[in-house]
């Protein structure tokens, strides 16, 4: 993608912005005079806000493109495995490499099926799970080959002291530490074609198994980040209990409530917000992400600065690749709960995602063509297994729009 795209896509954006803006006036004009939004501006509101919300969207993709991995091109030599694996997914194993494929493809005895997927496939599979998972590109991401990830982690700081040369060094405290465990748990698509489809020299395997698996998986395991219960799926975030800062222990995550069901208390937005943003440790702060829905996104961009009345929502400029929020990126993914008028509603995250939120691969994606159960389609059940859950608890904090 051509730098001169994204600077036409950021002063498309910035114009917008800034058309907003005098919109958002005549808005809380009409409200004074009238009592009420003239529906020609709120016409004009909808539209800007659409406006913004499309360029931000192409600005995300390009951003993945220029981040995607060199795959493997038509012009570089194909592997035995990456042959193996295409004559398995056109022709199943009526061809001359089934031995070939049998020895070195499988990763199941014959009787459960399944192969696995060469690195080439892997690596696109993994390129389309890494620009359509939101929280992929948020948190911390680790491969194993194992069925869990167990670690050891630090609750809090070793104690240290100062001390002359001659003076007694007295035992300092240790850090109390945690283990933590995150299984993997196993997730599937079931994708399926003609064989008439498959037979076709000109349809692309690969790009067609990564549009029709990873994104389905990506949307799935996404949800699971935020709000999976951990029963045969990764624990969410927001799936763990959320508690002011007096009650807060390790094992529940801080929350700032705003005071009203569903919405910020009466010009108290700004306030809720900096004391989110005051309740995270200075320590967390570089590389911190605000992650919200985008409807709530939305409500934020009319916010003001009671003090100098500038907008607390800025909108992606040069350099800067995404909006911020008193000057921290915010991050958009609508499996965050949106705000509900009277409806209590955990809207708004902030915090370290790397630092707060671990996310685990198993290594290996399977794949097991089936030609039988779906006459005339051949279906390829494809599984992977991955794993999710809170790292730390101090990283993360929450906006409850609760009383």
């Amino acid at each position: 993608m051509h730098d001169y795209d994204i600077q036409t896509t950021l002063d498309d954006l910035g114009r917008t912005f800034e058309d907003f803006k005098k919109v958002n006036e005549e808005r809380l004009t009409s409200l004074e005079k009238k009592g009420h939004v003239d529906p020609i501006v709120q016409e004009k509101m909808e539209r800007l806000e659409n406006q913004m919300d499309q360029a931000e969207k192409r600005l995300k993709q390009m951003e993945a493109h220029a981040c995607r991995p060199q795959l493997e091109l038509d012009t570089q030599p194909v592997c035995g495995h990456t042959h193996a694996f295409m004559d398995y997914i056109r022709k199943g194993l009526d061809s001359p490499l089934q031995a070939y494929e049998q020895k070195s493809l499988a990763t199941t005895p014959d009787r459960d099926g399944g192969y696995l997927v060469p690195s080439v496939v892997h690596d696109r599979l993994y390129a389309t799970l890494q620009t359509v998972s939101v929280m992929r590109g948020l948190c911390n991401v680790r491969e194993i080959s194992s069925s869990a990830l167990e670690m050891l982690i630090d609750k809090d700081a070793a104690d240290v002291g100062w001390v002359a040369e001659k003076d007694e060094r007295r035992e300092t405290k240790t850090p109390e530490l945690a283990k933590i465990r995150i299984p993997v748990h196993e997730m599937y698509a079931r994708p399926r074609a003609t064989q008439k489809l498959l037979d076709d020299a000109n349809f692309n395997v690969e790009e067609w198994l990564s549009q029709k698996i990873a994104q389905k998986m990506a949307t799935m395991e996404n949800t699971a980040f935020i709000l999976g219960d951990g029963d045969n799926k990764p624990k969410g975030l927001l799936a763990y209990e959320t508690v002011g800062k007096a009650e807060w222990e390790w094992g529940k995550l801080e929350e700032i409530k705003t005071g009203v069901d569903g919405s910020f208390a009466e010009e108290k937005a700004v306030d809720s917000l900096l004391s989110l943003f005051l309740a995270l440790k200075p320590s967390y702060l570089p590389g911190a992400t605000w992650l919200m829905s985008r409807m709530t996104q939305g409500t934020l961009r009319m916010l003001k600065d009671p003090g100098n009345h500038q907008y607390l929502w800025q909108p992606p400029l040069a350099g800067v690749p995404t909006p911020t929020l008193l000057g921290y990126p915010v991050i958009v993914c609508d499996d965050v709960p949106n705000i509900v008028p009277e409806t209590a509603s955990k809207s708004i995250v902030f915090g370290n995602f790397k630092e707060g939120y671990q996310i685990v691969d198993r290594t290996g994606i399977r794949v097991l063509r089936d030609p039988y159960s779906e006459k005339p389609y051949v279906e390829f059940y494809t599984t992977r297994r991955v794993g999710g859950d809170v790292l730390n608890f101090e990283a993360l904090k929450v906006l409850n729009f609760a009383a």
